[in-house]
């Protein structure tokens, strides 16, 4: 089982471990040459609690539009996410692709596929987690899911009514 905390916490040490994607915050800042440090972003998995499996991004594929899915949880860059706060919740981000987690053309169904899309301020990327530890799209108001809390590996991740354990991730 994954030592992390939740989403709003910190990693464990083995979790932040992996080397951070440089903001361009941070990259402005040393090319102007100026002593002022831009806070570097942590990098953890997303683990669902009722599967035991993080979500990944299929063979940390960079194209737009690829379906995320759930794998045993690993070092893979693919599985790392960070979370940037935006206005109402969090944009979920990628460290292997730099791409968001995002609902496939911010549809408002039940079911609809979780895909990678470049991170924008649209509000089907945008994240809020819940006492419950579920992540519940702003464009939606659907939780993120692994359907029927299957354990199986590749399984695709969708958006569903709030409701299950298949919808509880830890950070």
């Amino acid at each position: 089982m994954l030592a992390g905390s939740s989403l709003t916490g910190t990693a464990s040490a083995a979790e932040s471990a992996q080397p951070a994607r440089t903001t361009e915050a941070a990259r402005s800042t040393e090319a102007a040459g100026t002593t002022a440090a831009a806070e570097a972003p942590v990098y953890a998995r997303l683990y669902n609690q009722g599967t035991g499996k993080c979500l990944a991004v299929p063979s940390a594929n960079p194209a737009n539009g690829v379906v995320l899915i759930q794998w045993t949880c690993s070092t893979s860059a693919s599985q790392y996410w960070t979370l940037e706060p935006v206005t109402n919740g969090y944009r979920v981000r990628n460290q292997a692709t730099g791409k968001c987690l995002s609902i496939g053309s911010s549809s408002t169904d039940g079911g609809a596929k979780a895909i990678q899309w470049p991170c924008s301020d649209n509000t089907d990327q945008v994240w809020a987690h819940d006492g419950t530890d579920r992540l519940r799209n702003a464009n939606s108001s659907l939780c993120l899911a692994i359907p029927n809390s299957t354990t199986t590996n590749g399984t695709e991740a969708m958006q569903w009514t709030c409701s299950g354990r298949d919808q509880q991730w830890l950070w």
